[in-house]
């Protein structure tokens, strides 16, 4: 397993400023499953370690499209998620 990859993951789902989202999509990059980590579905399994019970689709894409300092960039090797959570 790539440690980095599995941690930077971990943190990013742990530290959102949000609330419990409703739902969640998930975009992974085709050279996130087991070519990356030791198990498949890693990426959907820690979403749900961490967030629980919410709803979670997606798929695999080759190339996932995410902010970087308030910008859209197109990267490789990612997971992206769009986060669905109620209005305040």
């Amino acid at each position: 397993m790539l440690r980095p990859a599995h941690e930077d993951l971990k943190l990013l789902l742990t530290t959102r400023k949000t609330p419990k989202p409703h739902g969640a999509l998930l975009f992974s990059c085709n050279g996130r499953g087991t070519r990356l980590f030791d198990t498949p579905h890693h990426d959907a399994s820690i979403a749900a370690e961490l967030m629980g019970e919410v709803p979670l689709a997606g798929f695999f894409a080759a190339g996932e499209i995410g902010p970087v300092g308030g910008q859209n960039f197109i990267h490789a090797h990612t997971a992206s998620f769009a986060l669905f959570s109620p209005e305040n």
